[in-house]
């Protein structure tokens, strides 16, 4: 039997200024009919950034969906024709004022594969130098917390980040500077 679905019908339920979702029927792999809710918010990148004095550069901000502020790595939407590597560099300087001198690839993954087709980009940024500080979107209030690595790390394992981007993006570098370092 060959896992896949095949879609027969589409119907878009809504369409908005960050994502939009359809409602699709499949044909199963037993020749069934199923219904598919699927949501389509655009691609994304996520940054690690961390300083030569091994400390992690997070945001904090308010979260409606979750009613709370949460720590979170820097990321933001890719730009329509806009390559990845530069989202990245775009955001790490918009989001907490440094540019990295090296960005490090980690992964790409897809947060919610039920019913979303949104991935993310995932980058380590290293070498951290000033940058223009303060050009973030004029919607997002974030505050800026350097804290050393090893925090972050014990603030993972204790529940205090709760984000999935930022949890998946702590312990890949953790994996990545273990790596480097042996």
């Amino acid at each position: 039997m060959k896992l896949i679905e095949r879609v027969i019908g589409k119907r878009v339920v809504y369409s908005g200024h960050y994502l939009s979702t359809e409602q699709q029927t499949v044909v199963l792999p037993d020749g069934r009919q199923a219904i598919r809710d699927i949501v389509h918010p655009p691609d994304a990148v996520a940054i690690v950034p961390i300083d030569n004095a091994g400390r992690i550069y997070l945001v904090r901000q308010y979260r409606l969906a979750i009613r709370r502020a949460i720590y979170e790595i820097p990321a933001g939407i890719i730009d329509h024709g806009e390559r990845p590597a530069t989202t990245a560099r775009r955001e790490c300087e918009e989001e907490i004022g440094f540019r990295p001198k090296r960005l490090v690839k980690l992964c790409t993954f897809y947060s919610a594969v039920g019913f979303s087709t949104g991935s993310i980009q995932l980058f380590l940024a290293l070498g951290l130098i000033p940058g223009r500080a303060g050009h973030h979107d004029t919607s997002e209030f974030l505050q800026v917390h350097a804290i050393p690595f090893e925090r972050a790390l014990r603030w993972v394992a204790a529940n205090r980040i709760v984000d999935a981007k930022s949890i998946i993006g702590i312990l890949w570098a953790q994996r990545r500077l273990a790596l480097q370092r042996s």
